[in-house]
């Protein structure tokens, strides 16, 4: 990320902290205090909607005191007669009106209605059961309120006693006043708002549990809709039946208005934060950022210049800046002549690593070095070949990939015990190993370690060397030591066995035409030439394998060789149950020794055909590429089992009742003598190939020799 979006990036954090803590506070302080005032100043309407509804009340309270004073008043009211014209002269529907009274009521001691009337003589309070009423159950309790038809009332009660001073209560005198009207315009002229009071029912603006908050606390309730303020505080009525409520609705434009300012207010601390925060990243762009891009590409310059004298060294300013452009560009000078002088020892060194290198590489013997964990550090071409590796493949592996399972652990525990290895004969005069190529091949090798110390570190030197053709030479020479003494037997076998045979086979033809009528005696005869036969088969092959082969070579149609040892095949009766296929070119040629090659495939194909006794088909291919020229002879049989595929080609193996176990062994002299190879392929139930391989020798003008 860069600097210059760094910067902004922190600004921009800075902004967005500061307007969510402004936002914060406006909510959390401000706007609080906003509606913490409306709430004290909805408080104070209600309670001077109160004292005015009390300055009703004690206006209602002195009249009806004054009446209650006058008892005979409510003498002449309980007298038989109910003088009509007292009545009419002083509680007349003209005192309703001029008092703004809707009812009056003298009630007796018990509470049962004396006397009643009201304006326009609506009796809108007959239901009333005085007698259970606050007013006359609780005498400390002068007035109230209470739900009618016609709406709230206001109704004062005073007790009626002697004039002569004697407190003794005659009954009661109940005066009430609608809270409708023009009784409710008079209050409103004196408030801030407008008040109703409401009877509890279904119709009520507040759920049920506003209601229950209301009877259950002396706290009003504030509720707030667009931009009326709506206060409810609960009211009692007289009778307890139920419970009035007193509705204040005032507007709230001047707290909407003022919390509108503030978030205008923490808007416009917003704006002017991005204002200002604008400036100043043109003011740290133009100051700050410029420069020190122009510093940054100065020294990206430097890291990926590959000449540093082609680097500028102007100094663009005096500030900070360009006094640290100015220790750039003296380390640029530093590491210039450090890089010069660097560059030619490297060169040094790099010739000397090639000169030792190259000296490594033409040695014949692979050369590894690796640490006391075994882990190859560096090796030569040699070693990398030997094991079918490349050498960058093989630096940084485990030198235990290079052996058998066998050996594997046992290098790691010598290179780790080391000094304190009983294995001193890989340090002296080394000792065999078997290897393993990379496609996990045997490859024994015979190995020798030397340590070295560099720098505190034991390193481990192995000299490898390939033993494989000195196995080989081995091989060949004990087997030419055993085919000698092959030789040497069968040239006294043929000395002192064949004349013997000859004579017992002439006295045996001799007895045969002699014995004309005992046939037991015919078939022993018999029996003892197929017998002496074997022998001379056996001693005439000991005699071919021992002998010296030199191939006469001649250019042949292999095609028709095969084809030819087809047409003989069929007619002989080991072949009965078997077919042929053959897969060549006509008009390929190749140079053989015909009878040889005959003489091998004969036997491969007699082979196939013991190995098929129910029958089947022998595939024979031929074909020639750039490098050699392959036969291949393919059956159907049972294959050979794993556990004899190594002594087919020993002499005198032999899986059959009458063989000889010499078949092979010759036709592997043969392929040598053409310097060939012969590789059998078999898998059980699967069948057996043989794989013949010729070499191509060609002239000095790329043809085939």
């Amino acid at each position: 990320m860069s600097l210059r979006l760094k910067i902004m990036l922190m600004l921009f954090a800075t902004l967005a902290v500061y307007g969510v803590m402004d936002y914060f506070f406006h909510i959390t302080f401000i706007n609080r205090s906003f509606l913490h005032q409306e709430a004290v100043q909805a408080q104070e309407h209600t309670d001077h909607a109160l004292a005015i509804l009390d300055y009703e009340t004690k206006g209602l309270d002195l009249l009806c005191n004054d009446w209650a004073a006058w008892d005979d008043s409510y003498a002449f009211i309980k007298s038989q007669g109910k003088d009509a014209e007292y009545i009419k002269s002083n509680l007349g529907q003209s005192y309703f009106v001029y008092n703004n009274l809707n009812i009056i009521y003298y009630l007796d001691i018990a509470g049962n209605v004396v006397w009643r009337d009201s304006i326009n003589h609506n009796h809108i309070c007959d239901d009333i059961n005085w007698a259970n009423t606050a007013l006359i159950k609780n005498t400390s309790i002068r007035s109230g309120f209470l739900t009618t038809a016609s709406g709230p009332m206001l109704l004062v009660a005073r007790p009626i006693t002697d004039s002569d001073g004697v407190e003794v209560v005659n009954g009661y005198i109940v005066m009430g006043r609608l809270i409708t009207g023009s009784t409710l315009e008079e209050i409103n002229s004196h408030i801030h708002g407008n008040i109703e009071i409401l009877a509890q029912n279904d119709n009520q603006p507040l759920s049920h549990s506003e209601l229950k908050q209301l009877r259950e606390s002396d706290n009003i309730l504030l509720k707030p809709q667009e931009n009326t303020l709506f206060i409810y505080k609960g009211m009692v009525c007289i009778n307890s039946s139920s419970d009035m409520i007193l509705q204040l609705a005032i507007t709230r434009v001047g707290t909407l208005h003022g919390l509108a300012m503030i978030n205008y207010n923490a808007l416009s601390n917003i704006i002017a934060g991005i204002i200002t925060i604008g400036i100043f990243i043109l003011f740290i762009r133009r100051n700050v950022i410029k420069p020190i891009s122009r510093l940054t590409e100065h020294v990206n310059s430097i890291n990926t210049a590959d000449d540093l004298s082609t680097i500028p060294l102007a100094t663009p300013s005096n500030n900070e800046i360009g006094i640290l452009w100015q220790g750039f560009n003296k380390m640029v000078q530093r590491v210039q002549r450090d890089r010069l002088r660097r560059v030619a020892a490297e060169e040094a060194l790099r010739g000397q690593q090639q000169r030792i290198q190259a000296i490594l590489d033409t040695a014949p013997d692979g050369i590894i070095t690796v640490d006391q964990h075994g882990i190859i550090e560096s090796l030569n071409t040699a070693a990398a070949r030997m094991f079918n590796y490349t050498t960058k493949s093989l630096e940084g592996e485990s030198i235990s990939v290079l052996a058998q399972d066998e050996y594997a652990q046992q290098i790691i525990a010598v290179l780790q015990n080391y000094p304190d290895t009983d294995h001193y004969k890989c340090f002296d005069s080394g000792c065999e190993m078997a290897g393993r190529t990379y496609d996990g091949g045997y490859l024994p090798v015979h190995m020798r370690a030397n340590s070295v110390i560099i720098g505190g570190q034991t390193l481990f030197v192995w000299i490898i060397r390939d033993i494989s053709d000195l196995k080989l030479m081995h091989k060949k020479i004990e087997q030419s030591k055993r085919l000698a003494a092959i030789g040497e037997m069968g040239a006294s076998i043929a000395h002192e066995i064949r004349n013997p045979l000859a004579g017992i086979s002439a006295a045996a033809q001799m007895l045969l035409k002699g014995t004309k009528d005992n046939p037991r005696h015919i078939e022993v005869l018999n029996e003892i030439n197929t017998l002496i036969a074997r022998i001379e088969t056996t001693v005439s092959q000991m005699l071919d394998y021992s002998r010296s082969w030199n191939p006469v070579k001649a250019e042949i149609y292999p095609g028709q060789l095969v084809q030819q040892l087809i047409s003989e095949a069929k007619h002989k009766k080991e072949f009965a149950n078997i077919d042929f296929e053959l897969n060549c070119a006509a008009d390929l040629i190749f140079a053989l020794d015909k009878e040889r090659i005959r003489q091998v495939l004969w036997n491969l194909y007699t082979n196939a055909a013991e190995a098929m006794p129910d029958g089947g088909t022998i595939r024979t291919d031929i074909f020639l590429n750039e490098r050699v020229f392959i036969i291949t002879v393919r059956d159907e049989g049972q294959g050979i089992p794993d556990k004899d595929l190594d002594k087919l080609f020993t002499p005198f193996f032999t899986t059959k009742l009458y063989g000889t176990g010499l078949g092979l062994p010759i036709c592997q002299r043969i392929i040598e003598a053409h310097h060939g190879t012969m590789q059998i392929d078999s898998n059980t139930d699967e069948g057996t190939t043989f794989i013949l391989r010729f070499p191509i020798q060609r002239n000095c003008d790329g043809s085939i020799a």
